[in-house]
């Protein structure tokens, strides 16, 4: 049987934003659309705006104003669920692929098995299980797997609320289990993130049951090939530059690194940070400290968030990349763009990057440990080494993805007969 012919993508956000998902979802959608299908997406925009339709590379994006604000609004309402009945009476889909539920909540997952859609969900981080995203607990830690009782606690204070009832967290996570057993296909970037749902009782998403491990795919030649050519043009001024391309979060520990590029102490070294500068739940420590850093020392330098489109550029004026989470990142696309580009990468040992481990080109350091990043920056040369080709490509992982899809209806098909 052949793929379905009109796709629709629910996700939290869609371009402009230049996160890891939007970054993957956009590429996999016009690689559909080039592949000969339809692509329709749902996702939010800024609440002080009205619904839009735009087109974009091929794609019909439906930008949705938020439609409530404060934590209470991530797992949705009447209004969002409103709002999807809506566009998916306009798209008329035959299959779903869900990237985020951020603002829809379980609950969508409910409205699309009632109205008959074959729905794929793509797990990208631990939002099901965390309703901060991350298992990032408010005293910056990482937390294992989600404890009703603490969460409470950690909610409460991250929103500035009163300590949240425990009773609603408790069916939250009952909800995602039973809406995700429903549900056709569950695929992730990598084992860590179904682990991490198992771990929270979500079985469904194990290896054994409807979970799969797909990797996210990269247009590396392309990549690689312009970012060669603008490093013909960047003049050499002597400086190592290492960057980090990503939010400054708490969770993404930007923050320890700067402190860690000042402990080293090289006159020689500099850190360029490209990315927002958001508070992260009401939390703006690591923003404001990153920000102080860059005010004191010339070797901490901040730029703001870039468009996909400006990433070889970005990749050219840089010698190395360094992805210093403490939490359990799902995949790290920015990492394996810089390898394929024939940048080093410095990342932590953890989560999705601990996969990188048999890449000569990528340092793994303990998640945190200051003394260990301080001696790795101070090991740092400046040279670009051997590009990683063993990288999945955008159109191997869209021709994987269509035969998930395929597969589905294959078996909707057979169940139906």
């Amino acid at each position: 049987m052949l793929p379905p012919r009109r796709i629709g993508f629910l996700g939290q956000s869609w371009s402009p934003a230049t996160g890891g998902i939007e970054v993957h979802t956009e590429a996999l959608a016009r690689a559909l659309v080039e592949a000969g299908m339809e692509v329709g997406a749902l996702a939010w925009a800024d609440e002080k705006s009205s619904t839009r339709i735009v087109r974009h590379g091929g794609v019909t994006i439906t930008r949705q104003p938020r439609l409530m604000s404060g934590p209470d609004a991530l797992d949705g309402g009447l209004a969002s669920d409103a709002a999807l009945e809506l566009w998916l009476d306009t798209m008329q889909p035959d299959l779903v692929h869900v990237h985020h539920l951020s603002g829809w909540g379980a609950r969508a997952l409910d409205i699309l098995e009632s109205r008959g859609l074959p729905v794929v969900v793509t797990l990208h981080d631990d939002w099901l299980i965390c309703p901060r995203g991350q298992r990032w607990h408010v005293s910056n830690k990482l937390c294992s797997a989600p404890d009703p009782e603490t969460c409470a606690k950690c909610l409460g204070e991250s929103h500035g609320t009163p300590e949240w009832a425990i009773q609603p967290l408790v069916q939250r996570l009952l909800h995602a289990n039973q809406a995700l057993q429903r549900v056709d296909r569950i695929m992730a970037p990598s084992s860590t993130l179904l682990e991490a749902h198992q771990r929270a009782g979500l079985e469904c998403a194990g290896v054994h049951a409807l979970g799969r491990i797909m990797p996210l795919g990269i247009d590396a030649q392309q990549l690689a090939a312009e970012t060669d050519r603008l490093r013909g043009q960047r003049p050499d001024d002597g400086l190592v530059r290492l960057g980090v391309l990503g939010s400054v979060q708490p969770s993404k520990g930007v923050l320890p690194l700067a402190k860690a590029v000042v402990a080293a102490g090289r006159d020689d070294l500099v850190l360029e940070i490209h990315g927002p500068r958001q508070a992260y739940h009401g939390d703006s420590s690591a923003v404001d400290g990153v920000e102080a850093l860059a005010r004191e020392h010339d070797c901490i330098r901040l730029h703001p968030r870039f468009s996909p489109e400006r990433r070889a550029e970005v990749m050219a004026m840089l010698d190395g990349v360094v992805v210093p989470s403490l939490w359990e990142e799902g995949f790290g696309l920015g990492a394996r763009e810089a390898r394929a580009c024939g940048l080093p990468v410095m990342a932590s040992r953890i989560g999705g990057l601990e996969q990188l481990d048999s890449d000569p080109g990528v340092t793994l350091v303990e998640p945190g440990d200051h003394g260990a990043w301080v001696a790795a920056i101070q090991k740092v040369q400046k040279g670009l080494i051997q590009p990683q080709t063993a990288i999945k490509s955008t159109l191997e992982m869209t021709e994987e993805v269509a035969e998930v899809y395929a597969a589905v209806l294959r078996e909707r098909t057979k169940r139906a007969a």
